[in-house]
């Protein structure tokens, strides 16, 4: 579903792979805000692309908890996209309520 990987600018994946893998040093200069954002959207793509292939060797008794925290992962990766406006976080926030992401 999420084919960032293959088009990820060189730069960006040397963040991520140093976000990490590789401890900061120090001072560390600020990548810039489409850099950040990039780079951590990139990461969730990658936790969520992890989270998919761990959830087929769960049991299924286990699977909808999982199924749910892959949701989440999916609206942290939108809102390192794009952070909500917020009307669009209220409605989140609401949907994240317990049992408000089973649907």
């Amino acid at each position: 579903m999420y084919s960032v990987a293959a088009h990820v600018d060189s730069n960006i994946l040397r963040s991520v792979i140093e976000h990490v893998f590789m401890p900061p040093e120090l001072p560390q200069a600020h990548p810039g805000n489409r850099t950040e954002s990039k780079t951590n959207e990139a990461l969730c793509v990658n936790l969520i692309r992890a989270a998919r292939d761990f959830l087929q060797s769960l049991p299924p008794s286990q699977s909808p908890s999982w199924v749910n925290m892959i949701k989440m992962m999916d609206l942290v990766r939108r809102a390192a996209k794009a952070p909500f406006k917020e009307d669009e976080l209220l409605r989140t926030l609401s949907d994240m309520a317990t049992g408000g992401m089973d649907s």
